[in-house]
C-alpha cells in the first residue's frame, strides 16, 4: 500500500471516529493521491468530515484543500436537489394510488452524520401493486407509450426533468431462483405503505447487505456502498433482531460476504464487535477490499479487461468471465447468473420489451 493509499483509509478512520488524527504529515502529493480515491470511489463529499476534525497542522495545502471543499459543495447541491425530488416522486405516485417508498440514495443517506455529503446518482422508488399495472402506468405516462430501461426489477421513468427514476416491481433480485424466492418472501414483509416514505432499518439491514452483493457479484462494488452498509449496522440492534437479520442473510446465501464485510468493516471503519452481525472472516474480507480497490464505484475504474458492454452479447460474455472469476467466492449466486440473463432476454423479448430499452 503505497502512502496515498495509508492517508485515504487514515482519513476514512478519521472520519468515522476509529481515530483523531493521521498518524504523520503527507506530501501534497499523496493528497492528491487519496483525493483521486476518494472520487473513484465517490465519498469525497463524506470524507469533507475528516478534514474538519483534523488538526490545523495536518490539513493539506490550501489549494487541496479549497478544491476538496468545491467537491463537497457540489455534492451537497446534488444531494439536494435529489432529495427534494425524492418527495415529488413519493407524492406523484401515491396521488395516483401507488403506496411507495424511496430505495438506497436519500433514504440511507438518513443513516449518515450528515446526509447531504452523501454522493447519489439518481431516484429509486419501489411501487406496490403488480408488475402489470406498473407497466400499464408507466406506457400511460410515457410520451410515445414505451416502457424504458426494463430489468427484471425496474422501469426507468420520464417524470422529471434531469432526474433518472428507477420505478422499481421488485427491490432487487437473485439468480438462483429458490434464493430469489426467499427473496421475495422477506419482501412482502415489507410492502410499501401510503405512510412511510423511506425503508425500515430491518429491511435496510438486509437490503443493503444486498445491494452491495449485486455489485460485486455484477460489474464491481465500491466503498460508497460498502460504507452504506456501515451506517447501517451503526445505527444498533437488539439481540433478536441481530438474530432475525442473520436468518435471512443465511437463507439469501450471503453469509460469507457479511463476514467479509464484518472484517473489513473492523480494519478498515474500525466497527465495535457489537455491530456486527457475524464474526469477521479475514480472508473474504482482504478479497472484498481488494475488488474494491481494483473496481472503484460500481465498476467504472476496472482496468482489467471483462470486455465490452456495447451490445447484448458482449453484455452476456462480460458477465460471464467475471462470473468464472467469482465462482470461487460466491458460486451459488454467479452460476446461476448466465441463466438468469439468457432466461430475461428470452422473457424480455417475448413480452416486447426490448425496443425501450435504455441501459
Amino acid at each position: 500500500m503505497d502512502a496515498g493509499q495509508e492517508l485515504f483509509f487514515e482519513l476514512l478512520s478519521v472520519c468515522t471516529r476509529a481515530r483523531e488524527s493521521l498518524s504523520q504529515s503527507y506530501t501534497d502529493s499523496q493528497w492528491r493521491e487519496a483525493l483521486r480515491i476518494a472520487q473513484s470511489q465517490t465519498i469525497t463529499g463524506v470524507l469533507t468530515s475528516a478534514l474538519e476534525r483534523l488538526p490545523k497542522e495536518q490539513l493539506p495545502s490550501k489549494l487541496i484543500l479549497l478544491e476538496w471543499l468545491g467537491l463537497c459543495e457540489t455534492v451537497v447541491d446534488n444531494t439536494r436537489r435529489l432529495t427534494e425530488a425524492s418527495h415529488e416522486v413519493v407524492a406523484y405516485f401515491r396521488e395516483h394510488g401507488f403506496p411507495c417508498i424511496i430505495l438506497k440514495g436519500c433514504a440511507v443517506g438518513r443513516y449518515y452524520p450528515n446526509a447531504e455529503r452523501r454522493t447519489s446518482g439518481d431516484v429509486d422508488v419501489w411501487l406496490a401493486g403488480g408488475r402489470r399495472e406498473i407497466y400499464d402506468f408507466a406506457r400511460k405516462s410515457d410520451k410515445d407509450g414505451l416502457l424504458h430501461g426494463v430489468n427484471y426489477q425496474h422501469v426507468h421513468f420520464n417524470l422529471l426533468e434531469g432526474i433518472h427514476i428507477e420505478v422499481h416491481v421488485w427491490p432487487s433480485y437473485l439468480s438462483s431462483p429458490l434464493r430469489n424466492h426467499r427473496l421475495h418472501q422477506f419482501f412482502r414483509l415489507h410492502t410499501p405503505t401510503m405512510s412511510a416514505e423511506m425503508p425500515s432499518l430491518a429491511f435496510d439491514r438486509i437490503f443493503i447487505l444486498l445491494h452491495c452483493y449485486q455489485h460485486l457479484c455484477g460489474h464491481g462494488v465500491g466503498l460508497r456502498q460498502i460504507m452504506d452498509y456501515f451506517y447501517v449496522l451503526r445505527q444498533g440492534f437488539t439481540e433478536e433482531e441481530r438474530r432475525d437479520s442473520a436468518y435471512w442473510i443465511e437463507r439469501l446465501g450471503m453469509k460469507r460476504f457479511a463476514e467479509g464485510l464484518m472484517w473489513l468493516f473492523e480494519t478498515y471503519f474500525g466497527m465495535e464487535r457489537r455491530y456486527m452481525l457475524f464474526a469477521p472472516n479475514e480472508k473474504e474480507g482482504r478479497f472484498i477490499m481488494q475488488e474494491v480497490l481494483l473496481t472503484g464505484n460500481m465498476g467504472h475504474h476496472d482496468t482489467r479487461h471483462w470486455g465490452s458492454l456495447k451490445t447484448p452479447l458482449s453484455r452476456f460474455f462480460f458477465n460471464l468471465r467475471r462470473d468464472i472469476y467469482l465462482a470461487g467466492h460466491y458460486p451459488h449466486e454467479v452460476l446461476w447468473q448466465p441463466f438468469f440473463s439468457l432466461w430475461l432476454y428470452a422473457w424480455r423479448l417475448a413480452k416486447g420489451l426490448l425496443g425501450g430499452r435504455e441501459d
